[in-house]
């Protein structure tokens, strides 16, 4: 690496630069003392593209600073606070704080039980209640400072378990206010794209869609795990999700129209009224609820949480009954009714949009901001919102007391809990998907991908264990998929209940799936290009023995840096494909990922 300075001039400091800590398409990420990291563009065309976005990003900071628990700092974002320089005076990268991945997780973990569980994530509820404040609150502030992420989605985001505060990284990609306009983002993400964005440039977008992808995500942190716009299909109804956003298909509303059925795994009926209010606005009208009223509005809710009484250490609600129970009670009453076989229903996927169907942007209505709550000792708590005049405290978790002084619900509440599963239990018409009774649960969760010579790019997920049983969705060949637990079909075959990251689980055939720890060879040779360099197809056969060798020997966190390299290094070869040269491509990719592997071993293993 060539030298790299702080400032220019007489008054310049050279940087020692610690590990790589990452790389991605435009750059490389180095570790530097005193808590900071480094961004150095991939050469000066990369470098000259990002200088003017630095600059005004440097000049609009959001008002994110970083916080202390137990005397290490906890960036909220990584956002740049200086520029970097190579001896001649150019611009190369920039200086930013530094968000440790081992001290921080996806989003994406956080939604489902089973990841939970693999990550040692708190299973409560109202820890998710919490962490959907705190991603509202960082949204608050990237927005009043004028930026947008655009390419938000559970994937791109991250948190640390620990404290449940945010950790945005990647800040270069979002769309930034200059002081000679805007400058756009780059990136736009299937799912989580608003209706009237769909087909429109990365570039284009704004605060709106950034409000759409906001609410659909606070929706699944709320709603175990759940997509806005997952849910059972009849008739001629859209299938995909991002067709099903275009379409306005959204089966959760105060009324929704009659044809559409939520997914089992829903609780939102226990929301309170005000909350479905807000996900209607946000997602069956052109006015969305700013990053402020989902703050403000999910303070309240953090205040208001009711621990269940018959499951206080998991399930909390907003005061009318617990969704928790009910669900586990209509699983309860479906295990109690013969299972019967039924036509495929039509799955919800994740295909390419019909078209499009919005209504027109209506101006925004504000909505006063509420006091906070004072906090109570000894908790850790969301962070505090910062304000232009005054900042405001606020209660993280309030029953969290209520559950160590051994508050429980009220009896006649409990009565009338109980008194609904029973009438459930005896009048249910029909069976809902539940995997139920069939499921042999895995040892511990396991992360498959789709098996590309399974027949196609999609493989059905269905509610049991065998072609007869009705459809749930669609996994896509380039999903992670958790693994919980297996089945035997009829007919002898193997099947396997996984979790796409969007919320829908479903049972597939084992003999579709390739377990994640198995990818060790070249994912695709094109005939003639790559397969006859037998030094290069060695060397990426032996960068899977290293990484499956490095996955054996880390903790969880380390696994989950090592997972998310390494899906980053195979989409990279794959691309590579598409080149002229790919063998020169893949070529200089394997030796990176190679000093990467080297760089975690030395950092992370003793």
């Amino acid at each position: 690496m060539s030298e790299v300075y702080l400032g220019r001039g007489e008054s310049r400091r050279m940087l020692r630069l610690g590990k790589l800590l990452g790389e991605g398409a435009s750059g490389k990420v180095h570790g530097v003392e005193g808590g900071f990291a480094a961004k150095l563009y991939h050469g000066p065309e990369e470098a000259r593209r990002y200088e003017a976005k630095i600059e005004a990003m440097l000049a609009r900071p959001p008002e994110l600073p970083a916080t202390m628990h137990r005397g290490a700092s906890y960036p909220q974002i990584a956002w740049p606070t200086a520029k970097l320089h190579d001896r001649a005076g150019s611009f190369i990268g920039f200086l930013m704080p530094e968000v440790r991945f081992a001290h921080s997780t996806s989003l994406v973990n956080l939604l489902q039980k089973n990841s939970r569980k693999l990550e040692g994530i708190s299973d409560y509820y109202g820890y998710r209640v919490l962490v959907a404040r705190n991603l509202a609150s960082v949204f608050t502030e990237l927005h009043r400072a004028g930026h947008h992420m655009i390419d938000m989605k559970p994937a791109n985001l991250r948190f640390y378990p620990a404290m449940s505060w945010m950790a945005v990284v990647d800040a270069d990609g979002f769309s930034i206010a200059g002081t000679n306009g805007r400058i756009g983002a780059l990136q736009l993400s299937d799912e989580y794209i608003a209706p009237e964005s769909w087909k429109r440039k990365p570039a284009e977008l704004g605060l709106e869609q950034d409000l759409f992808a906001l609410a659909a995500i606070i929706f699944q942190l709320l709603n175990n795990g759940v997509h806005p716009f997952a849910g059972t299909v009849t008739g001629s109804d859209a299938t995909d999700l991002q067709t099903r956003i275009v379409e306005g298909l959204y089966p959760y509303a105060i009324a929704p129209r009659p044809s559409l059925t939520p997914s089992t795994a829903s609780v939102h009926r226990m929301f309170r009224r005000q909350t479905r209010e807000m996900f209607d606005t946000a997602f069956l009208t052109a006015r969305r609820p700013s990053a402020a009223e989902w703050r403000d509005h999910l303070d309240e809710l953090v205040a208001q949480l009711v621990p269940c009484s018959a499951r206080p250490n998991e399930h909390v609600h907003f005061g009318a009954g617990c969704g928790f129970c009910g669900h586990e009670a209509r699983i309860e009453a479906v295990r109690a009714v013969p299972r019967r076989v039924v036509q495929p229903r039509s799955p919800v996927s994740a295909v390419q949009p019909r078209g499009a169907l919005f209504a027109a942007q209506a101006p925004r209505v504000a909505r006063p901001v509420r006091a906070g709550m004072p906090r109570q000792p000894g908790i850790l708590h969301p962070l505090p919102r910062k304000r232009r005049s005054r900042m405001r405290f606020v209660v993280g978790s309030s029953l969290v007391v209520a559950l160590l002084a051994g508050f429980v619900v009220g009896s006649d509440r409990l009565l009338q809990e109980i008194t609904a599963r029973q009438a459930f239990a005896a009048t249910a018409p029909s069976p809902e998907p539940s995997f139920g009774g069939q499921i042999t649960p895995l040892p511990e969760p396991i992360e498959y991908r789709i098996l590309p010579p399974s027949g196609g790019e999609a493989v059905e997920m269905r509610e049991g264990p065998g072609a007869e049983y009705p459809a749930l969705g669609v996994a896509k060949i380039e999903e992670a998929l958790l693994g919980s637990g297996s089945a035997p079909a009829t007919d002898g075959s193997l099947w396997i209940l996984v979790t796409r990251t969007g919320g829908i689980s479903g049972l597939v055939p084992a003999s579709a799936l390739i377990a994640r720890t198995d990818i060790v060879a070249p994912l695709d040779c094109p005939a003639g290009k790559v397969c006859d360099d037998g030094t290069l197809v060695s060397r990426e056969h032996m960068i899977g023995i290293r990484y499956l060798e490095l996955l054996g020997r880390s903790n969880a966190a380390g696994r989950a840096k090592l997972e998310a390299e390494q899906r980053d290094w195979e989409v990279a070869r794959i691309a590579c494909n598409t080149l002229a040269r790919p063998a020169e491509c893949r070529s200089d990719i394997s030796a990176r990922r190679s000093g990467v592997l080297d760089d975690f071993a030395i950092g992370n293993l003793r």
